[in-house]
């Protein structure tokens, strides 16, 4: 399962977290692709760039990862997907992998195509392999660490090593 994700046990104050969430803008997202898929503009999954300014645990982690995986290009991003809607099959594009913590209660899976349902609170993501997001009752938040520098690989030997 590790080729797909690698659940992570890190300190992070969840509830500092959401109180982030709160103050950081949300938009639908747009891919920028104008492709005619879903992800042109997505309304019910909503977007939001964190100022890690104003967001210190958010910050704090930023740093704890890129020391931890030596990467110089990670991105911190809110993101919402409301209830009872689905994120479709995909791979995303530019971010080579991620760290995801997800801060709602009670929320659904993501989907990978080849493995199946996947549940975690915080792991190393490799969203380069296609993966849904299928509709559940609550809204789900999540911060997302995108990662432009590193592949998904190279995080996990980085990770492991570590240990």
């Amino acid at each position: 399962m590790e080729t797909y994700y690698k659940e992570l046990d890190i300190t992070y104050d969840k509830q500092a977290l959401i109180e982030e969430s709160k103050v950081t803008r949300f938009s639908a997202f747009k891919s920028g692709l104008n492709s005619g898929s879903w992800f042109d503009e997505a309304p019910t999954w909503q977007q939001g760039h964190v100022d890690t300014s104003k967001c210190k645990e958010t910050r704090r982690l930023v740093d704890y990862f890129m020391a931890k995986l030596s990467t110089e290009d990670i991105r911190p991003r809110f993101y919402k997907q409301s209830a009872n809607s689905a994120v479709p099959l995909h791979a995303d594009i530019n971010t080579k992998c991620c760290v995801n913590i997800i801060l709602s209660d009670n929320n659904g899976p993501i989907v990978f195509e080849d493995i199946g349902k996947v549940d975690y609170k915080c792991a190393l993501l490799n969203i380069t392999k296609k993966h849904e997001v299928p509709a559940h009752t609550n809204e789900r938040l999540l911060l997302k660490f995108s990662i432009f520098d590193i592949t998904y690989e190279q995080a996990l030997d980085r990770i492991n090593s570590a240990h």
